[in-house]
C-alpha cells in the first residue's frame, strides 16, 4: 500500500537566515512522501533566492504580494496542499529525526474520528531558557482522546507539533482553516474547533525544537486582549456551561489593568463577548 502524501506548510517572512535549517530538517526526514509548501509572505530579504537554490522536487514555493500574516499564509498553503495529511513547520524551527514517520504511523492507525496527532515540543527562549509544551503538569490522561473541555481551560498543543487530516479542515465535515481576523491565538482557536468535533492522538516524545525569537506578534499585549476576547466570544456557550465565562471576562479586565489598556479590554469585551 502506498504511503499517504503529507503536505508540510511552512509560512515565512524575512527569516532567510533561519530558513535553510528549517527546510533541511523537513527534507531529511526518513518519511519521504511529502511536499513542502513554502509560503513566502511578502518577504523583503533573499528568501526567494534561498528557496530557489534548494534543488529538491518536493519543494513548492509560492509568494504572496504583501505581508498578510501567518494565518493567511498557512491558509494559502492549505489551499495548495495535495496531501492526505497536513503538517506545519515554522521557518525558525527544527524537526527532529523520525517526527513525520511516527506521526503518520499513529494517525494512519486511527479511525477517521481522530483528526490529528501531536507530540511535545521544546521551546527555547532567546536567553536560553528551555521548556516543554505540554509540560509535566498535564496528566497523561489529558493528552489524548476528547480534549475540548480540557483545552478550553488551557492550551498545551503547539501548531508546529501537529499533523492533521486535511479532510478535518477542508472536507465536507471539516471545521475550516485559520481565522485571519484574529491578531494572535489563531492556532489555538482552530485547535479548539477541531477538538470540539474530533478526537486527538498523542505521541509521548519530543520531535521538534522551537525557538522564541524577537520580532514576533505574540508579545503585543493589545493583540492578546483582543484575541482572548474573541476566543471567549466564540466559545461563550461552552464557557458558560463550564462556569468559566465570567472568570474569563474578569481575567481580561485584570490583564487590561496590568498593561494600562483598560478601555481596550472593555471595548473588546463589549464587541466580542456581550451580545
Amino acid at each position: 500500500m502506498e504511503q499517504p502524501l503529507v503536505s508540510v506548510v511552512l509560512p515565512t517572512w524575512n527569516r532567510a537566515a533561519y530558513l535553510p535549517r528549517a527546510i533541511k530538517s523537513v527534507l531529511t526526514q526518513d518519511y519521504g512522501r511529502l511536499e513542502l509548501i513554502v509560503v513566502d509572505d511578502g518577504s523583503t530579504d533573499d528568501t526567494r533566492q534561498i528557496v530557489g537554490a534548494m534543488e529538491d522536487g518536493r519543494i513548492r514555493y509560492m509568494r504572496t504580494p504583501s505581508n498578510r500574516g501567518v494565518s493567511a499564509a498557512r491558509n494559502a498553503g492549505i489551499r495548495r496542499a495535495c496531501g492526505e495529511y497536513i503538517a506545519f513547520q515554522d521557518s525558525d524551527d527544527v524537526w527532529l529525526p523520525g517526527k513525520l514517520e511516527k506521526q503518520v504511523r499513529v494517525l494512519s492507525a486511527c479511525s477517521a474520528d481522530t483528526a490529528l496527532v501531536y507530540h511535545p515540543m521544546s521551546r527555547t527562549a532567546e536567553k536560553g531558557e528551555r521548556r516543554l509544551i505540554p509540560d509535566d503538569g498535564i496528566p497523561a490522561e489529558d493528552r489524548s482522546g476528547r480534549l475540548f473541555e480540557k483545552l478550553l481551560r488551557r492550551n498545551y498543543i503547539g501548531a508546529p507539533a501537529v499533523c492533521v487530516r486535511r479532510s478535518a479542515l477542508t472536507g465536507p465535515e471539516g471545521v475550516g482553516v485559520f481565522d485571519t481576523g484574529m491578531p494572535i491565538l489563531e492556532d489555538y482557536e482552530l485547535l479548539l474547533r477541531l477538538a470540539k468535533r474530533y478526537e486527538i492522538a498523542y505521541i509521548d516524545e519530543v520531535l521538534i525544537d522551537t525557538f522564541q525569537l524577537s520580532g514576533g506578534t505574540n508579545t503585543d499585549p493589545r493583540k492578546g486582549i483582543v484575541s482572548h476576547a474573541m476566543l471567549a466570544g466564540k466559545f461563550r456557550e461552552e464557557l458558560k456551561r463550564l462556569g468559566m465565562f465570567e472568570g474569563r471576562l474578569s481575567q481580561l479586565r485584570e490583564f487590561g489593568r496590568l498593561v494600562h489598556a483598560e478601555p481596550l479590554a472593555e471595548a473588546a469585551i463589549e464587541q466580542y463577548c456581550i451580545k
